[in-house]
């Protein structure tokens, strides 16, 4: 029932980032991790380098105040020990954003909101054996959490930085109390189609 809502939500986002005022392509690095709680488990993981790619739709609400959102491809996960995980999300960010003009084509702003994500696939890689995180009862599929950010538009060129919390636990084992939780900053640049 969730991954049917999670793909109704994507695929409404998407016909309204097609209809948006501006349309855009973003690309940038991810910085990702997970917080570890509970289970009596001691664990301090790494983080890995990742990536992000898809479309991006911006509305303006008002003089300032902007609505965005995208469908993109994210790829986040850890490290701990010999143990490498790595998923990849369909991920879709709902933000409002505050704009500051700089002058007559730049504007700062920052921008705030939830965000959903769908796992596409995931591998745990431990000892060089990989196995499938979803198929195994490892991880749940859908994460979800919340945004903050802040960047700059040049005319066309939109730069910015995010921070990614997230609230879902990805945990699958209903016999454990560990918590693991996704975070991570990205850093991207989009181009921008339209006024």
């Amino acid at each position: 029932m969730k991954t049917k809502l999670f793909f109704v939500i994507a695929f409404t986002l998407f016909v309204q980032i097609a209809n948006a005022q501006r349309l855009g392509i973003k690309g940038g690095v991810n910085f990702a991790n997970v917080t570890v709680s509970g289970g009596g488990v001691s664990m301090s993981p790494s983080g890995i380098t990742g990536f992000q790619l898809g479309l991006v739709g911006d509305f303006k609400l008002q003089d300032k105040l902007h609505f965005n959102t995208g469908l993109l491809y994210s790829l986040k996960g850890f490290k701990s020990g010999t143990t490498t995980d790595k998923i990849n999300y369909l991920e879709v960010p709902l933000n409002f954003a505050y704009n500051f003009s700089i002058n007559e084509t730049s504007d700062f702003f920052v921008q705030a909101g939830p965000y959903l994500a769908y796992g596409l696939s995931g591998t745990d890689k431990t000892d060089g054996v990989s196995t499938d995180i979803f198929s195994d009862g490892y991880a749940k599929r859908l994460d979800y959490g919340l945004g903050f950010g802040a960047g700059v538009q040049f005319g066309s060129i939109v730069t910015s930085v995010n921070y990614e919390l997230g609230l879902a636990n990805l945990n699958d084992d209903s016999t454990s109390d560990l918590k693991l939780k996704t975070k991570t900053f990205q850093v991207s640049i989009a181009y921008m189609f339209g006024k």
